[in-house]
């Protein structure tokens, strides 16, 4: 599922699936238990490079009609959860607790379609273009969504139809990609 080169660099594999996942936010399909989660994530703020301080587990499924980005979003109970707004596309999401998903479909390493929730199940996609200078939040495209929440940890699953993405034709796909985590209870 996930490998890395002597500098660092993560090569992430889609695993294919057979039936659909049922986005309903509970991860209880067989696909979770036959397919190790990712979890060796790296912060960015506020120590660059160190580990991160609450777990989060990813998948990535496909099949022929959609990606699938799932998560586990576990909690520490002493730190207070912030999930206020569920408005679409609303700024607010940036100050809640969020999981975002971003596709560099042409992997140029400069443009990305950006896909996000909270634990409240809070929707927001963008097109990010110039290395993410600039983002376009007015962009929307068809795609599902639910997030469940126990006391330990909130729960994440996408289903992305690729006919709402662009990407290069051919059979053989390599995408750039890159999982956020924000837990505003400790920034």
């Amino acid at each position: 599922v996930e490998s890395r080169d002597a500098e660092g660099r993560v090569t992430v594999r889609a695993t294919r699936i057979a039936t659909p996942l049922v986005i309903d936010g509970r991860l209880d399909e067989q696909s979770y238990r036959d397919v190790r989660s990712m979890s060796n994530f790296l912060q960015t703020e506020p120590q660059e490079g160190a580990p991160t301080t609450e777990r989060t587990e990813v998948w990535v499924f496909f099949d022929d009609e959609a990606i699938y980005v799932s998560a586990r979003c576990w909690q520490d109970p002493s730190v207070q959860l912030v999930a206020n707004d569920m408005r679409r596309d609303g700024q607010n999401i940036f100050r809640n607790d969020n999981f975002a998903v971003i596709f560099d479909t042409f992997r140029d390493r400069r443009n990305g379609l950006l896909f996000q929730t909270t634990p409240l199940g809070a929707v927001s996609e963008q097109q990010s273009t110039d290395e993410g200078a600039s983002f376009n939040r007015d962009w929307n495209t068809v795609w599902d969504l639910r997030v469940t929440r126990e006391a330990q940890a909130w729960y994440v699953e996408m289903a992305i139809p690729f006919k709402s993405l662009r990407f290069p034709a051919g059979q053989e796909q390599v995408w750039g990609i890159n999982f956020r985590r924000v837990i505003q209870g400790k920034s």
